[in-house]
C-alpha cells in the first residue's frame, strides 16, 4: 500500500520534507488560536440552528392554533384533496356516520348545501 501513497508529499510513510531554513513547525500551522476560533464557530453554529429549529416549531405550532381559532383547517404541506382519499373497506353506514361526526365538529361542508 505505500506505493499508491507515495505520490503525496509526505503520505507515503517516508522521510517527512525539511522545512525551509528559518521556519519552524508553529509559523506554518493555525496554532491555538486558530483551533479557538474554528471552535468557537462551530459552537455559534450549533446554538443558531437549534434557536431556528425552535423558532420555525414555535411558529407552527401558533399558525395551527390560530387556524383552529379562525374554525379554518390547518394546512400541510403536502396535503391531499378530499376526493382523492378513498378509504378502503368501509361501509356506506360508515362513511355517513363519519360525514356527521365531521360536520358535528366542523360545520357542514362548504361544497355540499345545507339540507
Amino acid at each position: 500500500m505505500p506505493a499508491l501513497t507515495n505520490w503525496w508529499p509526505g503520505g507515503g510513510g517516508g522521510e517527512t520534507p525539511e522545512l525551509r531554513p528559518g521556519l519552524e513547525e508553529s509559523d506554518i500551522s493555525p496554532g491555538i488560536e486558530g483551533f479557538l476560533f474554528t471552535a468557537l464557530i462551530v459552537v455559534l453554529l450549533v446554538i443558531v440552528v437549534r434557536d431556528m429549529a425552535k423558532r420555525m416549531r414555535r411558529m407552527k405550532y401558533r399558525s395551527q392554533v390560530e387556524a383552529e381559532y379562525a374554525g379554518e383547517e390547518t394546512e400541510f404541506p403536502h396535503e391531499v384533496a378530499e376526493a382523492e382519499i378513498t378509504p378502503a373497506g368501509i361501509s356506506e353506514a360508515q362513511q355517513r356516520a363519519r360525514d356527521a361526526a365531521a360536520e358535528a365538529r366542523f360545520g357542514p361542508r362548504k361544497d355540499q348545501p345545507e339540507s
